[in-house]
């Protein structure tokens, strides 16, 4: 009994054609999602040639047209056949090429599908929660895309959705690039054309990403600044209206950014990073984040976190807060906004950000500037305990280690 084909029918069509047509000679098959060309010759040699018509059903009157036309070229007027292709090409209408091979935009969103559970779960490179909240804005940015017709119309329209040059335009621009780059290739089973969407490399992005306004380059040069201890007690005793509400709701959510507060400020957490809290045993109970942060060049490891003030921690309580499981505020994307936002009414808060131009993460920026200036750790130490490369740490807080900071040091260093 003969073994049936798992071949398409629309394939099988064209090959009966040719076989009938022209002779087993001519074959065609599928390579990165388009039609190539095969010829194998008296002598016994093959020639492959790339056609310009996607490999699929809605082709197949065009692709065996051109075959045709291009064996006609090659035979009757002893046309070569690389020369014969390029005349019928030529000849062929483009806006019939270009609707031919146009992708529809529900395969690009697929490819981001895909691509989403390669990172989540083939590699493991990032986190279901991370990917479905983080890269989420990008996916909307994308999904706004649809009239897009090549690569670059589509990295200028998801970048123009966003201020030039700002942070999550860039996140944006680079993490589609990834994306396509990934769906163009073997990883990615070619799900999309490689000729139309292989994306530009990173020093040509720059077009897309958009350079940042002056008013943007004061803004986000300008260094975090730290909070001082002084000011961080402060704003913890602004809690305590709320604290002591009559309203039990009020009170629940106030316990949430207090604990939030002084383990973010204790441990130098990311305000995400309040998320991924973990108690580990090591002859005590030990304090761990386990928060999968990725760059292009760096990807954090789990790490034990270590406090600053240690007599805080113990003051607090922070680490059987955190083993008893109590409740902290939910944090989406980077987390830093969630603060913001819970806090805009706060009269410290917002003194505070006025006058000294304080954030989310100058709660963090506080327990390295604490660290170096008070425990002269270093930067080869403190990296890896703040889950970054070493050079991310030199240019994030450097800025803040002024004379007196580099006097006090060498003037310990060189003491007797």
């Amino acid at each position: 009994m003969p073994v049936k084909s798992n071949t398409d029918d629309w394939i099988l069509s064209i090959r009966s054609f040719l076989r009938d047509t022209i002779g087993d000679a001519w074959q065609i098959r599928e390579s990165k999602g388009k039609v190539r060309l095969g010829v194998r010759y008296k002598d016994k040699t093959r020639s492959y040639f790339n056609l310009p018509y996607k490999w699929q059903r809605a082709n197949q009157g065009k692709i065996r047209d051109f075959i045709e036309q291009v064996h006609t070229l090659h035979i009757k007027k002893k046309i070569g056949i690389k020369e014969a292709i390029e005349r019928v090409k030529a000849n062929a209408p483009q806006d019939e090429i270009k609707r031919a091979n146009k992708t529809d935009f529900k395969l690009i969103l697929e490819a981001w599908s895909k691509w989403g559970e390669y990172l989540t779960t083939t590699t493991g490179k990032v986190s279901s929660s991370t990917f479905k909240n983080s890269y989420g804005q990008t996916y909307k940015a994308l999904a706004r895309c649809s009239q897009s017709e090549d690569i670059d119309s589509l990295l200028m329209n998801v970048g123009k959705q966003h201020e030039s040059g700002c942070r999550t335009r860039q996140q944006n621009v680079r993490r589609v690039v990834a994306c396509l780059r990934w769906a163009c290739s073997s990883k990615g089973k070619f799900i999309l054309d490689a000729d139309i969407w292989t994306p530009p490399r990173e020093g040509e992005l720059g077009d897309f990403i958009g350079r940042k306004s002056r008013e943007l380059q004061i803004k986000t040069d300008r260094p975090t600044t730290p909070i001082s201890d002084e000011d961080f007690l402060l704003l913890l005793d602004s809690l305590q209206e709320k604290l002591n509400d009559k309203n039990a709701n009020v009170r629940a959510q106030a316990e949430k950014w207090d604990l939030a507060l002084r383990l973010t400020r204790v441990f130098g957490l990311r305000p995400i990073e309040l998320q991924y809290l973990q108690i580990r045993r090591n002859g005590k109970d030990c304090l761990w984040c386990i928060y999968p942060k990725q760059t292009s060049n760096y990807a954090t490891k789990p790490r034990r976190l270590f406090p600053i003030h240690k007599n805080w921690c113990e003051e607090w309580k922070l680490i059987e807060k955190v083993r008893s499981g109590a409740p902290l505020p939910k944090m989406a994307s980077g987390g830093g906004q969630a603060f913001g936002t819970y806090f805009r009414f706060n009269k410290v808060w917002k003194k505070l950000q006025e006058e000294k131009g304080i954030s989310a993460y100058s709660l963090r920026h506080a327990w390295a500037t604490v660290a170096h200036a008070k425990y002269n750790l270093n930067a080869t130490i403190l990296a890896p305990a703040m889950g970054h490369s070493v050079e991310v740490h030199n240019r994030n807080y450097s800025k803040w280690y002024g004379e007196d900071y580099l006097e006090d040091i060498f003037e310990k260093a060189t003491q007797s």
